[in-house]
């Protein structure tokens, strides 16, 4: 009867194997961006932020912007994307408390991801020294989309790096740091009937500048495009910065 039972343990196994393996394999994606000319997508970003890695008082700074972001005709394998801001509501902002409303950046990016080039529109009427003030601030600007993705198809428990550039202070105290990410790819999840990839990711630090901290983005990858994502750092140990992006109907 225990050889029967193990036989019959064994089989029962065996049986399983197909439908893991089949599993796994699904689970397995190529990421590469390439949404649909014409695509539109609203997001609203909000951020905290303090001057000091102790979140136990108020923040220094508290921001949510709304954006819609439209990808245009492509120039040649590029793509093309225009991210304008539709309101802003900021406190502790030396610009105003809407200073963005109306301002729009333009990105040209290949299909790995990479950033080829950013170009700043002011807001129609805009004075001059704030353009220039708030027009530096947005030139390193990437977008919600903008990151590096690996070459060929990975599964879960991938890992790779990239970098992303992180604002902190304000006004004339206002610096960025730059900080290197390592992203894993954890799962696919289904919401609505798009595919999901989620992609925790860690922060260390790059060029004498400590990033410590980490979060988490989940990538539409039918749309092409993040559906949402959060984002809890410390910066050059003078700042903590939490952030949450999420998209809006």
């Amino acid at each position: 009867m225990r050889r029967s039972s193990f036989v019959r343990a064994g089989l029962l196994l065996l049986g399983l194997l197909p439908a893991v393996s089949s599993t796994v394999y699904a689970q397995a994606i190529q990421l590469r961006y390439a949404p649909p000319v014409g695509q539109v997508t609203h997001y609203r970003i909000a951020s905290r932020q303090w001057s000091s890695v102790d979140t136990s008082g108020a923040p220094l700074s508290q921001s949510a912007l709304y954006q819609t972001q439209t990808i245009l005709p492509m120039d040649g394998p590029n793509h093309v994307i225009r991210m304008t801001f539709d309101s802003t509501v900021m406190s502790g902002a030396a610009a105003g408390r809407d200073a963005f409303r109306g301002w729009s950046f333009t990105i040209h990016q290949d299909p790995s991801g990479t950033v080829l080039s950013t170009e700043v529109t002011p807001a129609p009427g805009i004075p001059g020294f704030m353009a220039g003030m708030i027009g530096k601030s947005l030139q390193s600007s990437r977008g919600p989309n903008n990151r590096k993705w690996p070459e060929g198809s990975i599964s879960p428990g991938y890992t790779w790096s990239d970098s992303m550039p992180m604002s902190y202070g304000s006004g004339r105290n206002a610096k960025q740091a730059m900080c290197h990410l390592t992203y894993k790819f954890d799962r696919v999840d289904h919401q609505g009937g798009a595919q999901i990839a989620v992609f925790p990711f860690t922060a260390a630090s790059a060029a004498g500048e400590a990033c410590s901290g980490g979060g988490e983005i989940a990538f539409d990858i039918d749309g092409s495009r993040v559906a949402h994502s959060m984002t809890d750092m410390t910066i050059a140990g003078q700042a903590h910065v939490k952030q949450t992006m999420e998209t809006l109907p």
